[in-house]
């Protein structure tokens, strides 16, 4: 038996064993750890706490994807809910793909021109929403009016014929930026600088056409058209502004300074109407003036109350507004008093006393 205090003989590990350590001497290594291990997690807990106070400071902060915040109502809480603001996003316009086109025979092409090329042309106007007329391979007038709106677009000179410049310009046609980028989805845009009216429908190009407005030149008339009580001048302009479609009149329509084919009206006695000369600059008395087999459908394409929108246009100016004098009344035909005649006195016929007849009396010597 061992002795009291005698440690139990164990194996000797071999010389290159590495020795274990003492319990007292494991105790005084885990303490240095412990602290390190303690420090490092309130240190953390510390950065988390910072960071999380500091999101809390930096969330007062307006953004754009925060509208409560922007209308301060996190600063502000209620119990009321703040219904959050929509705003309606007009949608782009969609531009047409760029196509290639036949190369013209001669480089230019106008008016009795006829074929293949002449069709191809026609139905790239229109795919780009302008109307050149039927597709039928003939160029005719309605074909040169499609060409002149496509040169006033592009400032090119207002031939109504096609040639390299035209050629390239509708192969790769864009719609210009419309002039009312805010305005209503359906709504008439009349650009007076460079003559051209562009319609709108759900926002997107329905139609392009040329157009002439107002010479700017006096002119005076007699108003209204029935029984006249003032003689009117004033210069022949297209006036800027907002307007709605009033009132559309089906056919020929008679007013003092002429007739206008479908007219739609606008703004008083202006109005957008066919007529059969549509010359490449102003000439009209203050109308807009459109191509006649455009105006055989444009009023189906629009309605009363829809917007019209002019730029670029002259305000109105009377120049002078005189009272017709009545016509003096028509005094009755002056007939001449009625003169009884004389009685007329017949003569009383007397006949000649008759006398007897008597024997011839014979004297003797």
């Amino acid at each position: 038996m061992s002795p009291r205090g005698a440690c139990p003989i164990t194996s000797i590990p071999p010389p290159d064993a590495p020795r274990a350590p003492s319990p007292s001497r494991l105790k005084k290594l885990a303490r240095p750890w412990i602290w390190i291990t303690l420090g490092a997690v309130v240190g953390l807990l510390a950065i988390a706490g910072v960071g999380y106070a500091f999101a809390r400071s930096d969330s007062k902060t307006p953004i754009a994807t925060d509208l409560r915040d922007v209308r301060g109502v996190a600063d502000h809480p209620s119990t009321t809910t703040v219904p959050e603001t929509t705003t309606s996003t007009i949608p782009a316009l969609v531009q047409p793909a760029p196509t290639l086109l036949p190369a013209i025979p001669g480089g230019s092409m106008g008016p009795g021109a006829s074929g293949d090329v002449v069709t191809a042309y026609q139905q790239r106007f229109v795919d780009v929403h302008f109307d050149p007329g039927a597709v039928d391979g003939k160029y005719g007038p309605a074909m040169s009016y499609a060409v002149q709106a496509l040169q006033k677009i592009m400032g090119l000179p207002r031939t109504g014929r096609i040639g390299a410049a035209e050629s390239a310009a509708l192969a790769t046609f864009q719609y210009p930026t419309p002039l009312q980028p805010t305005g209503e989805a359906n709504r008439t845009e009349i650009d007076i600088t460079k003559q051209v009216i562009t319609l709108y429908e759900n926002y997107q190009v329905r139609l392009i056409t040329t157009t002439s407005s107002g010479s700017g030149q006096r002119y005076c008339y007699d108003t209204p058209r029935v029984n006249p009580t003032r003689h009117v001048c004033e210069y022949a302009n297209t006036p800027s502004g907002r307007f709605t479609y009033k009132r559309f009149v089906s056919g020929w329509d008679k007013s003092p300074l002429g007739q206008l084919y479908n007219p739609f009206y606008f703004n008083g006695g202006i109005a957008v109407h066919g007529y059969q000369s549509v010359p490449t600059s102003p000439a009209s008395h203050g109308c807009t003036r459109i191509p006649m087999h455009i105006a055989e459908y444009f009023h189906t394409l629009v309605h009363v109350g829809d917007p019209v929108y002019v730029f670029g246009g002259t305000p109105a100016q009377v120049i002078s507004s005189t009272a017709i004098a009545p016509p003096p009344p028509t005094a009755p035909p002056t007939v001449p008093p009625t003169v009884p005649e004389p009685p007329v006195t017949v003569p009383p016929v007397t006949e000649p006393p008759t006398t007897p007849t008597t024997a011839p009396t014979t004297s003797s010597t």
